[in-house]
């Protein structure tokens, strides 16, 4: 009887194990949501894996960035301009796998970044403010870190770490450079990476190998080697966009998908605002445009995958 169990225990943990094989490895199935705009006002639109556009949620004023928590609902950080000298307030709303929206959290001046660890916490980054808070999954808010420049990413690692690029405020100047900080869960800091003094980041994500990556302003997207020998966090470029780098999302194969926001190139021609992917290669395709139908996009993230525990 033992023996019997114990096969079919063992039975169990293959069929499982060979599930979660099949179902992270069909991450390109993986839906794409991207925070943006078309003539209706604010959206959330879902992309299928092979480009398939739809609206997720409407509704919204200028909504930016975007995170799930380990349960698939999505949140998403929207920003309204009020009065004639452009005050902004921002608010970070909850929105289901159904599509209901509730208020999560508001009285933010401009948030611009979001992560969420795996206890269901979510931390918000406000820049003009210099501070980080966390939010616990039922609301109350505290506030994480402070004394920043300009924080405008948040990433978490696999060992729960949260980095966060703090940008200069004038870093063409080269008087005082940006910082990737790495916070440890009990919010004390270390240097992870100085900055080079023409860097303008934007956001960061690390890939299934524990590399950080970070998108910058400035078209190019950076690739951070966290295990580093030779010297501390080696830094590549990883590759680039027409003209700037705004947001970042992996999916669960490795794909890298880049918000490039569109504009003036340095050639001089018009490029429009594009959702380009990247291979773990560094091979870039066009994924999506928004000329055509008017669109703007600002932030990608993906749903986490389900696989067995």
């Amino acid at each position: 009887m033992k023996t019997r169990l114990s096969k079919t225990k063992l039975f169990s943990r293959l069929a499982c194990f060979g599930a979660v094989i099949l179902i992270c490895s069909s991450a390109s199935a993986q839906n794409l949501f991207v925070s943006g705009s078309d003539a209706h006002g604010g959206e959330i639109f879902k992309f299928t894996w092979d480009g398939r556009q739809s609206i997720f949620a409407s509704g919204l004023y200028q909504p930016s960035d975007l995170a799930f928590d380990s349960a698939g609902n999505l949140f998403v950080v929207d920003y309204m301009i009020v009065g004639p000298e452009a005050f902004g307030i921002a608010a970070i709303y909850k929105i289901t796998a159904s599509g209901t929206a509730t208020i999560f959290a508001s009285g933010l001046s401009y948030a611009s970044s979001l992560a969420i660890d795996r206890m269901g916490n979510v931390f918000a980054a406000d820049p003009n403010r210099g501070i980080i808070y966390e939010y616990k999954p039922t609301g109350p808010r505290r506030t994480f870190a402070a004394g920043l420049q300009h924080p405008v990413g948040l990433a978490f690692n696999t060992l729960g770490n949260l980095f966060v690029a703090d940008n200069s405020p004038n870093p063409s100047s080269g008087t005082s450079q940006g910082r990737i900080y790495e916070y440890k869960p009990n919010g004390s800091r270390a240097t992870f990476a100085v900055l080079d003094p023409a860097d303008r980041p934007a956001d960061l994500a690390f890939d299934g190998m524990g590399n950080l990556f970070m998108a910058d302003l400035g078209g190019k997207v950076y690739k951070y080697d966290t295990s580093g020998v030779l010297r501390s966090h080696p830094r590549a470029t990883f590759g680039s966009v027409p003209t700037s780098a705004q947001s970042l999302a992996f999916d669960n194969a490795g794909n890298l998908f880049v918000v490039d926001t569109g504009g003036i190139s340095g050639t001089g021609s018009a490029v429009p605002n594009a959702i380009y992917k990247f291979t773990s290669q560094g091979t870039r395709s066009a994924f999506a445009s928004g000329l055509a139908l008017s669109e703007a996009f600002a932030r990608v993230a993906f749903p986490p995958i389900a696989c067995c525990q």
